[in-house]
């Protein structure tokens, strides 16, 4: 028995042990244990300054977004994409709605090498990786639809983008956090893993969070976390023709018809790029260390599936 619990128990008068009618005493315990977890509660902060990040994906979309989001909390972003001029515009943009600077490198996350020297580029300005953000997607073709309406290669492309991608962005930059005692891995799929009705999506989306799981078993003592973020329907650019189609067929503004798209969601409302954002910086930070192995949606509680 703890010897503090031994003290507590030969302190205690008879009559606490009645107390009131139904009431049962509050139970001792060791006095160490009293305040600790609500001050650690109360002192937690995301930690982000000066951590270096990594964005693929990075050029335009929920990625952008993103990494703009850490760039105001202070960290050192880099964004990544195959396309530099894109990659220019979107750090312009970044700088000029935020005031805040990203550095940019080409990378296709098809190709190793091309991956390789991008990780390079990162450590030799920033020094080290803190944390990955996967966010690059390639959905030309792979179109929802059933099994038998989907093209072969474009799926194998939507593939090799998100799921071997982030493979192969992982065993480029994990021996560097190793060595560092600290790392974090974060996929963005999406919330049709988890539902029929967009073969293309599900299939990919469930393979990034299958590998996901077993990279973050691998990792985990190794101070490496790997989690994966399904957001459900992201007003982004890429989803604007949803909300045009919506506009199409019942008329309206485009804020009417957003509205109307929202009805179907429990929030009341479509999701943000900020969304994913705010629990993408979570993740990263030293306060979600313990959450890895994980996929978590961000969709407003418009998933219908239950998942435990």
């Amino acid at each position: 028995m703890h010897r503090s619990l031994r003290r507590c128990r030969a302190r205690r008068p008879r009559s606490n042990l009645r107390g009131h009618r139904g009431r049962r005493p509050a139970p001792c315990q060791p006095r160490k244990h009293l305040r600790q977890p609500q001050a650690r509660l109360s002192s937690v902060e995301l930690d982000l300054k000066g951590r270096s990040i990594l964005v693929t994906g990075g050029s335009g979309g929920i990625g952008s977004i993103v990494a703009e989001q850490f760039a105001r909390e202070g960290a050192n972003v880099t964004i990544a994409a195959r396309v530099r001029e894109r990659l220019e515009q979107t750090k312009a943009e970044i700088a000029s709605r935020a005031g805040v600077d990203v550095r940019i490198t080409e990378m296709d996350v098809t190709d190793a090498e091309s991956i390789a020297s991008a990780v390079q580029s990162v450590l030799d300005s920033a020094g080290r990786i803190d944390a990955v953000i996967s966010s690059a997607v390639d959905v030309v073709g792979a179109l929802p639809g059933s099994p038998s309406e989907l093209d072969v290669t474009s799926l194998g492309n939507a593939i090799d983008v998100k799921v071997l991608g982030i493979l192969r962005l992982a065993q480029s930059v994990v021996p560097h956090m190793k060595a560092s005692r600290y790392g974090r891995i974060i996929g963005v799929g999406g919330a049709s893993s988890r539902q029929v009705g967009s073969a293309s999506a599900s299939v990919r989306n469930s393979a990034l969070a299958a590998l996901c799981k077993n990279m973050a078993t691998e990792l985990g003592p190794h101070g490496i976390t790997v989690n994966v973020i399904h957001p459900g329907a992201v007003l982004t650019e890429r989803n604007r023709p949803r909300v045009e189609a919506e506009m199409e067929r019942n008329g309206g503004t485009f804020e009417e018809a957003e509205a109307r798209m929202a009805t179907a969601i429990p929030v009341g409302r479509m999701i943000h790029p900020e969304d994913i954002g705010a629990l993408a910086m979570l993740l990263a930070s030293p306060a979600g260390g313990a959450i890895t192995g994980q996929t978590i949606a961000v969709d407003g509680g418009s998933t219908t599936a239950i998942t435990y």
